[in-house]
């Protein structure tokens, strides 16, 4: 899911947004097959049976490629602040490297931290990406709607909160006293919730396509929150934050991008069908289902588990049904696709 997953959602997002940053030619034809192939086959290696060595080889591949290819353009076209991006991937793909190492036996108890470091470069990606769009998203979607638009966050918050981040999963995967983990993570959590104090959420429930990334937010400030109160009191399992960083934030922030992404640059307005309403909702609720099955009902946390990841399968299912449709389509508006 983090790295066969996680890292098809970066790809289409890095790979659609870097040309648009840079102003140069989006990566396409050839190369861009070849892109895919080696994530495939990143995918493919696991189910062939083959040797760890070779496994490891072919997985680890992929995010070097793919690191190098939206870089290539940040130096060609400016962008030069968009590096933190290249960064991020540097820190998955270490993760990744850590988790082959210690799933092979080659270093020993290594696995949790890989899948943290590679989790938590997603994380940092999306409140990077959620600051940048959701505030501008939202005041398009209310001006059309002939409402009052004003959608600000404060610098000095935007700037508190991401160092707050940074500190945050850079302490919990170096092992830092629990202590400060949670002192950080409920300040960064506090400071998230003020992030989004401007950006008029409760006017954008009309606005499904637009609301779902309010809720992705929401769930990385939870997520902080959830880690804060397990690391200082113990009252949550810390299963609770980690669910709330990847069925929550990352699950939902995904979908979000790609349904609006999807409608964007295929000339289509950007207007979701009901089905995509109930495949939100149903992410939404497999998510919280994952959050909060353990400490509410522990007894039941297995088969909890099972409900909320088919319905948070299921919301997937129907984006397919929805949009696979318009993806393999000529664009709307006749324009080269």
């Amino acid at each position: 899911m983090v790295f066969g997953f996680g890292t098809a959602a970066i790809s289409g997002f890095l790979l659609t947004a870097v040309p648009q940053w840079t102003g140069t030619r989006p990566v396409s034809g050839a190369p861009l097959g070849l892109l895919f192939l080696l994530w495939a086959s990143g995918r493919i290696v696991f189910l062939a049976g083959s040797t760890p060595p070779a496994v490891a080889l072919i997985d680890l591949a992929y995010l070097p490629v793919l690191a190098a290819t939206v870089t290539a353009p940040m130096l060609r076209g400016g962008g030069r602040k968009n590096f933190v991006f290249p960064l991020l991937l540097t820190a998955m793909w270490i993760g990744n490297l850590l988790c082959h190492f210690s799933a092979d036996a080659w270093i020993q108890d290594q696995m949790r931290r890989g899948l943290h470091l590679g989790v938590y470069g997603m994380v940092g990606m999306v409140a990077i990406l959620a600051g940048r769009v959701v505030p501008g998203f939202t005041s398009n979607a209310l001006r059309r709607r002939g409402k009052p638009a004003v959608i600000r966050t404060p610098q000095p918050i935007e700037w508190a909160a991401k160092i707050s981040l940074l500190v945050t999963l850079g302490a919990a995967v170096l092992g830092a006293d629990i202590r400060f983990q949670g002192t950080a993570a409920l300040l960064s959590g506090a400071l998230f919730a003020l992030r989004m104090r401007g950006w008029q959420s409760l006017q954008t429930v009309g606005e499904p396509i637009v609301w779902i990334l309010h809720a992705g937010h929401g769930f990385l400030t939870l997520a902080l929150l959830c880690k804060g109160i397990t690391d200082l009191t113990g009252l949550l399992p810390a299963t609770a934050a980690f669910h709330a960083f990847t069925a929550g934030t990352i699950g939902t922030m995904v979908i979000g991008i790609m349904t609006r992404a999807s409608l964007g640059h295929t000339g289509r307005p950007l207007v979701v069908r009901p089905a995509i309403s109930v495949a939100y909702c149903l992410v939404l609720f497999g998510a919280l289902v994952r959050i909060f099955g353990a400490p509410f009902a522990p007894e039941l946390f297995s088969d909890l588990l099972l409900v909320g990841g088919g319905a948070w399968a299921a919301g997937y299912a129907i984006f397919t049904w929805v949009y696979l449709p318009i993806l393999i389509a000529p664009r709307a508006d006749s324009r080269p696709s």
